[in-house]
């Protein structure tokens, strides 16, 4: 026989409680009823949609690539030759200006 649990949760909990209750497709009753098995058990085999929307990790990615530190953007030189920085090899390409190149015998 199932017994009620009751707890009071502010605004903000709630509203969030219901949006990772629509991610992962249930009702509040089932998510909590799977998360406190979850606790007293230390497994479950709910799906708590726990993972991001891709769009949601899609726009975290641009913010963090446009927080990244001033160094790893890409610049000019004095000489105008133009920097970039390439995260998957790590390595920088210097795109050189030739209108200031000169070759000295």
């Amino acid at each position: 026989m199932s017994r009620t649990v009751s707890a009071r949760i502010s605004k903000e909990q709630h509203d969030k409680l219901r949006e990772r209750c629509n991610r992962a497709g249930c009702t509040i009753n089932d998510w909590l009823c799977a998360s406190i098995d979850y606790l007293l058990t230390g497994s479950s085999d709910f799906d708590f949609g726990d993972e991001e929307p891709k769009e949601t990790q899609a726009v975290k990615r641009l913010s963090e690539n446009q927080n990244l530190v001033s160094e790893f953007r890409p610049h000019h030189d004095s000489h105008g030759n133009y920097y970039t920085y390439d995260e998957n090899t790590k390595k920088w390409t210097c795109h050189l200006n030739m209108d200031n190149a000169r070759i000295t015998p």
